[in-house]
């Protein structure tokens, strides 16, 4: 973009420079594995490229790497995965393993399902079926994932990734501007949730933490 700068603009200072693949690859790699074919960025969670284990840098990473991955304007899909068996819900299409099990283990756990996991299930699942698991810890499996509307398609897990490639290239493929635009309306419910829901949420979560 340097090219649009006029004198003045160069004096004064230059556009900040956008996230690279590079960078953000390598300022990562403890927590993901990420690479990218042409417009395709794939990120893998993973710890000691194992199984992913949820530690609190992790938690801190996820929120970062979303942000410097969907910053890079070379990324134009993005598919997220896991190592092992996690469930990654709150995206716009959802693959799952047919030997996966989700649920929300907080409550069992003496803590407040305040974590985000909760929300997503209340979007996708309903109230009650929602605060079910969050009471009993009970974990569905990926048949009844998929019934309920938790997930697209359940695939064996080797068939994961080839079905995640297929889907995003006939993305990739549509028009920038229709496929934005239509992320926009599709995610619109989600950001609703999140900003009104989330903070309240993981509050109600550091409350009961401090009052063990």
């Amino acid at each position: 973009m340097s090219e649009i700068l006029d004198d003045r603009d160069r004096r004064l200072g230059g556009f900040v420079a956008h996230p690279r693949l590079d960078d953000y690859a390598t300022g990562y790699r403890e927590h993901f594995v990420i690479r990218r074919e042409p417009g395709i960025a794939e990120v893998r969670m993973h710890t000691g490229d194992g199984r992913a284990v949820f530690s609190r840098g992790l938690l801190n990473a996820w929120g970062q790497v979303l942000r410097d991955v969907g910053g890079d304007r070379d990324n134009e899909v993005l598919i997220i995965t896991g190592t092992g068996g996690q469930w990654i819900g709150g995206f716009d299409i959802t693959l799952c393993a047919d030997d996966t099990l989700i649920g929300d283990g907080n409550f069992a756990a003496g803590s407040v399902p305040g974590d985000g996991m909760h929300l997503v299930l209340r979007e996708l699942l309903g109230a009650k079926r929602a605060a079910y698991l969050a009471y009993t810890g009970e974990r569905i499996d990926a048949e009844t994932a998929l019934r309920w509307g938790l997930v697209n398609e359940v695939l064996p897990r080797d068939r994961l990734m080839a079905r995640a490639r297929e889907i995003a290239a006939a993305v990739a493929a549509t028009p920038r501007a229709a496929r934005r635009l239509t992320r926009a309306v599709v995610r619109r419910s989600w950001q609703r949730r999140i900003v009104e829901d989330l903070r309240e949420a993981y509050a109600h979560q550091l409350l009961a933490a401090a009052g063990r």
